[in-house]
């Protein structure tokens, strides 16, 4: 079992106020936001889209955009422009967030025990995301590939969850 800290990466997080999302035709500027990220926007919660950028529905008025840039400043400025005159703001929280990666064989086991959330592959295939109470804080779950998953957490959390984690995973190490 290997946990670790990813590198440090961009991160902003896109908000509405707009709750009447479904089925209604996206804000005019979303076109250029797609084309920028690379991806078409997720509106399904718990979709993950890929490009030069993921995006993270995480809710039905709520998403991720994880980046391998740090910098997101040109990003942030572009997703303004993009949703100028809607309902939708982006914000960085790139030095609000960590994320650590869990990747082995009992992965999947590992997590069931801090979690609520199905993480059964047929319910939570790779490119599936959850917000959900974890070892009782909240944070971010996505399933990258079937044995490899990313934890998105405040980072005053962090310490915290790398020790837990550690305590969780002593059983699959024999201690």
């Amino acid at each position: 079992m290997l946990s670790r800290v990813l590198e440090p990466c961009g991160i902003l997080r896109v908000q509405t106020w707009d709750s009447k999302l479904t089925g209604l035709p996206k804000p005019a500027g979303f076109a250029k936001a797609e084309q920028a990220l690379g991806a078409t926007w997720p509106d399904l919660v718990g979709a993950t889209a890929y490009g030069h950028a993921d995006i993270l529905c995480t809710g039905p008025t709520d998403w991720l955009v994880i980046t391998p840039v740090p910098d997101v400043t040109k990003l942030l400025h572009g997703l303004g422009d993009a949703f100028e005159g809607s309902s939708f703001r982006a914000t960085n929280a790139s030095d609000a967030l960590t994320r650590i990666a869990i990747e082995g064989p009992d992965a999947r086991v590992l997590l069931t025990k801090g979690t609520s959330v199905d993480l059964d592959p047929t319910y939570f295939p790779p490119g599936r995301c959850a917000r959900t109470r974890f070892a009782d804080i909240p944070l971010i779950v996505r399933c990258i590939r079937m044995s490899a998953f990313e934890l998105i957490v405040a980072s005053s959390y962090h310490d915290y969850l790398i020790a837990w984690l550690n305590d969780a995973a002593r059983e699959f190490q024999g201690l």
